[in-house]
């Protein structure tokens, strides 16, 4: 994984800062890494205000935004879109659901893993050493798991959780809230890796990730975005970047779908496809390739 970081940190231009656990703990006292590990800075990273940029988003389409439970049936005289009160029929649909993206398209339900994950705000032992603009945002990888976190940037703790994924849910299953139990390792990795920034849990959340199985059709671990086309109907687009880090990218992935929707012969990345799985591999008339 560090090979890998440090090739990403690199195309973004040149590394600086620590790059062992030694410097790493002199540079930012919150941490207590294992003095000989292999350690990689990207000074580009920053931090997104997840719901000042929704409501970026939506500003100038409120009064487009209906929110109600909808049905979608696809006609030959275009795709109904139907609510309690309302029907439309459009050209093209744009689908992006999320964990509920199966309940419009159930051939993915196969290729689709909806897991609960945990998250949590910790009090710091030594709120000094985890000021925004002073610590940084982190990934460490232990053998109990893959950790993340933030500094103190909202005054309310340090944020961190487990990327590795959690128990498999349902779309609908979002509570209770995360328990002790479920951040136990999360708190015993921020023990005894970021001392600093350990303590008790000021508050937790849960977050659902929408994971891709492993593609049958071409090397893919699996954990992708599906950005494509519905290959028995190219009218229907979709839109499922919910591996657990797809809000970054909302505006990259918004370009794309709109590409998709003004150029009938775009075609997504190869990675986004829908036919690296077997199901959707189909060369029929119905399919856009």
């Amino acid at each position: 994984m560090v090979a890998a970081c440090r090739a990403a940190a690199a195309r973004k231009g040149s590394i600086t800062g620590p790059t062992s656990g030694a410097e790493a703990n002199s540079a930012f006292p919150a941490f207590r890494l294992p003095e000989d590990w292999d350690v990689v800075v990207q000074e580009s990273g920053g931090i997104l205000m997840a719901e000042a940029a929704m409501l970026a988003f939506r500003e100038g389409a409120e009064d487009r935004i209906v929110r109600a439970a909808a049905r979608m049936q696809p006609t030959p005289a275009g795709i109904r879109m139907t609510t309690s009160d309302e029907e439309v029929m459009a050209k093209q649909v744009m689908v992006a659901a999320g964990p509920w993206i199966s309940g419009f398209v159930p051939d993915l339900a196969r290729h689709l893993k909806v897991t609960r994950q945990a998250v949590g705000w910790f009090r710091p032992a030594k709120p000094e050493t985890v000021r925004y603009g002073e610590f940084p945002i982190f990934l460490v990888e232990r053998g109990r798991g893959l950790v993340y976190g933030f500094p103190d940037f909202e005054g309310r703790g340090v944020k961190a959780a487990q990327h590795d994924q959690g128990p498999e849910v349902g779309p609908d299953e979002w509570g209770p809230p995360a328990t002790d139990e479920e951040l136990k390792m999360v708190s015993a990795t921020l023990t005894e890796l970021l001392p600093g920034a350990a303590g008790p849990i000021l508050d937790r959340d849960i977050c659902l990730y929408t994971n891709t199985l492993k593609a049958d059709m071409r090397a893919d671990d699996g954990n992708e975005f599906i950005i494509d086309r519905l290959p028995e109907d190219p009218r229907i687009i979709i839109a499922s970047p919910c591996s657990g880090h797809g809000a970054k990218f909302a505006s990259a992935i918004g370009a794309m779908v709109a590409d998709l929707a003004l150029d009938p012969q775009r075609t997504p990345p190869d990675a986004f496809r829908l036919d690296r799985f077997s199901g959707f591999a189909s060369e029929g008339p119905g399919c856009s390739r």
